[in-house]
């Protein structure tokens, strides 16, 4: 291995670890949200209220990084909701609250969340992902990044759990450990942080060839055309830097 597919897969490494940690608990919400589905025997908005305190736990466990939680589910799940967000947030000191929005779909202010690609494309392959950067307009009015997994009960797909990451308290965790020049991007190769005054947070790097990495294991290093690119941890996230 040369030293800067080395220096790469390293680096790679310690950012995994971070989003992982979060993740892990994303993971471990999905499980209390099958457990609690499958004991109702009609499941309805109560029997998933319990996921609040489950919720704001993962808020605490990860304050610095995470500033919302929880489930969004499949629509015609719950018998009293044809759709429903049991999502959690906090800002600043204050406890969590439910976010709240209008999910009637004859209203100007509809919010249809089967439309946006953290909820359709843990649906529709079944695998983890992460949405953004993008800014919450629903919530803090800031960068943040969304992870979400699909809940499946067997081959069922009950809806998501997620988390919304800020992007900028990331940085003080991730960016030590990347090489200068360095990227973090998401699987359409946009820009999450960055050590290159070339590229900012949101930037989409057009040309930018992700299809070798994809299929490499966590903290693993490829080489590419001009850059050195390496998986960061389990979520599609990729380090991207430019050959010396």
């Amino acid at each position: 291995m040369t030293e800067a597919l080395a220096r790469a897969a390293a680096a790679s490494r310690e950012v995994g670890d971070v989003f992982d940690a979060v993740l892990g608990s994303v993971e471990d919400l999905g499980g209390r949200a099958v457990t609690l589905i499958r004991a109702a025997p009609r499941p309805d908005r109560a029997a998933v209220g319990p996921l609040r305190d489950d919720a704001a736990a993962l808020i605490g466990r990860h304050a610095v990084l995470v500033s919302g939680a929880g489930f969004v589910a499949a629509p015609g799940l719950l018998a009293d909701a044809p759709m429903w967000l049991e999502w959690w947030q906090v800002a600043g000191a204050s406890p969590a609250e439910r976010l709240a929005v209008d999910l009637d779909p004859a209203s100007p202010g509809f919010y249809d969340y089967t439309r946006y690609g953290w909820f359709t494309v843990p649906r529709d392959t079944g695998r983890v992902h992460v949405h953004g950067p993008y800014v919450d307009y629903y919530g803090t009015d800031q960068y943040i990044l969304t992870l979400s997994t699909p809940v499946l009960d067997g081959e069922e797909f009950l809806g998501i759990v997620g988390a919304d990451l800020f992007v900028r308290r990331l940085e003080p965790s991730v960016l030590p450990p990347m090489p200068p020049g360095a990227v973090l991007v998401n699987s359409q190769g946009r820009v999450i942080v960055s050590r290159s005054a070339r590229h900012l947070t949101g930037a989409l790097l057009r040309g930018l060839d992700l299809g070798t990495v994809r299929e490499a294991g966590p903290g693993e290093a490829v080489e590419g055309d001009d850059c050195v690119l390496a998986r960061c941890g389990r979520l599609p996230l990729f380090l991207m830097s430019r050959r010396l």
